[in-house]
């Protein structure tokens, strides 16, 4: 598995099962983000498939896949709009345009992860990288996905709005039963809000000193 030919991960045999949490641990650089996009559907593996419910992620069915599988980037993705703009987003694809934007339930969970209701108006931008972590983690739970991938969601945090977090993403992921596999250099994260560890071995060449 890896991008433009160049192989960073290989033998990765990973089941999530419904309402698990499964950490991935690694280095930087070996792998961790790029299988996390080849899961969410925006890069393919080189070798191999991603299955969802035993089948393979269709071509034509892709939006729709990714309503289901969400993937939340470390680095906060908003566009040069309002919060709450950045927030009914998805709500104007096709795969969701049949669905109302929940603004009450928007505004319910900004409140709890520290954003005041009144910041929808303002710019996306204006918010500091921590509030745009959350901002992010609101509008992914906002589509009610069967599985989050999370790539460091929180690396942007103290330890106290850390923890605020931490906790109240576990508890609405888990009572609507969505799974998760989280990218995480913090292996004291790892330990409270996972099910189960997966350690990721960097690839080295065949030729190279393993030393």
């Amino acid at each position: 598995m890896g991008v433009d030919d160049h192989i960073l991960l290989q033998n990765i045999n990973i089941r999530l099962r419904e309402g698990e949490f499964v950490a991935l641990l690694g280095p930087s650089g070996c792998g961790k983000t790029t299988l996390l996009r080849c899961v969410s559907g925006l890069s393919d593996p080189l070798k191999g498939d991603v299955l969802f419910r035993g089948e393979p992620i269709p071509e034509t069915g892709r939006p729709c896949y990714r309503r289901r599988v969400v993937l939340v980037h470390q680095n906060p993705v908003l566009c040069e709009t309002t919060v709450i703009q950045n927030l009914r987003l998805p709500f104007g694809f096709k795969s969701l345009q049949s669905e109302p934007f929940p603004r009450d339930r928007a505004e319910e969970l900004l409140s709890v992860f520290g954003i005041s209701a009144r910041r929808l108006e303002q710019a996306a931008l204006s918010l500091s990288v921590g509030q745009q972590q959350r901002a992010c983690l609101v509008r992914a739970l906002l589509l009610q996905p069967e599985v989050l991938l999370l790539d460091e969601p929180t690396s942007s945090l103290d330890e106290q709005a850390r923890t605020s977090v931490e906790r109240t993403f576990v508890e609405e992921a888990r009572s609507r039963k969505m799974s998760a596999l989280l990218v995480t250099h913090d292996q004291s994260q790892a330990r409270r809000i996972c099910d189960r560890v997966v350690d990721l071995v960097p690839h080295i060449p065949d030729g190279v000193d393993h030393a």
